[in-house]
């Protein structure tokens, strides 16, 4: 039995995940128009998003959230007034220090592999969109192990339903791969794919640990890697010009086509602001797998539609219908799972409820209503602090702190 489970406080990933489909698109139509496809002026451009993004960020909560908090302005005081403060488990130089290494992978994720991994073999274009669920699974990894995060029963399953349609994807791809790509180069160009999601996956860590060990503003974060992202980019411009390329397409459109680029670029600055605001909003509220169930969220749209335009799934110069259907089942079945891997559905078999937010809301509801039931004296339940579920399954009544008792 699946259950639909609409959880209003993911509502932040519904807005992630449409300028997400939002830009994807507007790439396709820049690329199908203009043939500008993984230039640096998207990464220029993504970094100014990021930059215009936290100053939305720390617009919003000085002006609005502020307005409305002004109720409750004695306990606000008491934080503005620096009468509470939080120690910081690092200093100012190692936080920055963490701010640039995200920086940097998210640059070399973002454009130069991007760039160098076509100069060693073509890939498939819908590759890296079909494999987007590797990095909920090195999120995963990484957060338990650095982060000391506890997955559930249902989080097992779908990493595993992951990691097997991933294999199955790599395996298609050297089967029909072209006859004229070198065996070792195709390796090593799925290699940097890997290291592609690893280092997004690192990035969205490294956000995920400023703000939880050293309280970092979400705009804080965001403007920083914006700048210090921004300014690595124009570095990066000496050897790989991008205005060369919007140089030549000025000089082979009319005036009119040359606005619409100028339009639809301005426009790509936009839903990277959206992208950016909702990316680290996603990360630090929930965590960084829910925040990459954006990348791999509708992309069996993006995959009919690269087949319909015979731009993917081809083998001879023909459209290979059993390549492309194996593909789709798999990324349907990843889309399933990643909304089962964030609770969206929920899957009422084989015990894969019991650590989702339902059911562990349900049981302490259970066991509150059991506690009451068994006992003679309605007061008897004032005097505990709490009540939960043992390792038996049997109502527990308990006081002191959670902590301290479990």
């Amino acid at each position: 039995m699946i259950k639909i489970f609409f959880r209003k406080n993911l509502i932040y990933l519904l807005f992630l995940i449409i300028p997400y489909f939002l830009r994807r698109t507007l790439l396709i139509i820049i690329n199908k128009i203009f043939g500008l496809n993984n230039s640096l002026i998207f990464c220029m451009l993504m970094f100014i998003g990021e930059i215009a993004g936290g100053l939305l960020i720390f617009y919003y909560q000085r002006n609005f959230l502020k307005k409305k908090t002004n109720k409750t302005n004695d306990i606000i005081s008491q934080f503005t007034k620096n009468k509470f403060k939080l120690n910081r488990a690092d200093k100012w130089p190692k936080i920055f220090m963490l701010i640039f290494f995200a920086t940097t992978f998210d640059l070399i994720e973002s454009s130069v592999l991007t760039n160098f991994i076509p100069k060693i073999a073509a890939l498939s274009p819908t590759s890296t969109l079909r494999l987007c669920c590797i990095s909920t699974i090195t999120s995963t990894v990484l957060c338990v192990c650095m982060l000391g995060f506890k997955i559930g029963r249902h989080h097992t399953i779908s990493l595993i339903i992951f990691g097997i349609c991933s294999v199955i994807i790599i395996v298609l791809e050297f089967i029909f791969k072209e006859q004229s790509v070198s065996i070792t180069k195709f390796i090593i160009s799925y290699a940097l794919v890997f290291c592609h999601f690893i280092f997004i996956s690192f990035t969205d860590i490294t956000e995920r640990y400023l703000a939880d060990y050293d309280y970092l503003n979400p705009s804080q974060i965001l403007s920083t890697e914006g700048i210090f992202g921004l300014i690595m980019t124009l570095f990066y411009s000496i050897y790989q010009n991008p205005f060369r390329e919007v140089s030549k397409i000025y000089k082979e459109v009319n005036a009119g086509e040359f606005v619409l680029l100028i339009f639809l670029l301005i426009l790509y600055a936009v839903f990277s602001i959206g992208i950016n605001v909702y990316k680290i909003l996603c990360n630090i509220l929930y965590s960084p797998m829910t925040k990459s169930l954006a990348s791999y969220f509708l992309n069996s749209l993006f995959i009919i539609y690269y087949f319909i335009d015979k731009i993917d799934f081809i083998t001879d110069g023909k459209p290979n219908y059993l390549y492309f259907f194996i593909n789709l089942v798999l990324s349907i079945l990843i889309e399933f799972f990643g909304l089962i891997y964030n609770e969206f559905f929920i899957l009422d078999c084989c015990n894969l409820s019991k650590d989702t937010h339902e059911g562990i809301s349900s049981r302490a509801i259970s066991a509150e209503i059991e506690l009451y039931n068994k006992s003679d004296d309605d007061n008897c339940i004032e005097d505990y602090d709490y009540i939960y579920y043992d390792e038996n399954n049997n109502a527990r009544g308990s006081k002191g702190s959670i902590e301290s008792n479990l």
